[in-house]
């Protein structure tokens, strides 16, 4: 996965990639020089395809994670003090 600059939400830059995207699709329709404008559709198209799945499942997928690590912390815990109190 890329690095994304950490100054924006990654929900912002989801939508500043679809905006950019929009933008040069609507420029590839009204002038001419729409060719050139191809490469950085394809680019644009995979930054925001990327941003999505990352907003929609990963950052989700870190944070039920995390509290399963938090779970599983005290579960440990719970059975040091149990082992603990049994010797």
């Amino acid at each position: 996965m890329l690095t994304r600059y950490m100054g924006m939400s990654a929900k912002s830059q989801s939508y500043l990639f679809t905006f950019g995207l929009a933008l040069t699709f609507l420029g590839m329709m009204l002038t001419d020089m729409w060719l050139p404008m191809v490469a950085g559709a394809i680019v644009l198209t995979g930054l925001s395809v990327e941003a999505w799945i990352r907003v929609a499942h990963i950052m989700p997928m870190h944070d039920e994670m995390r509290a399963m690590r938090q779970q599983l912390k005290k579960l440990e815990a719970e059975v040091r003090s149990i082992e603990y109190d049994r010797q």
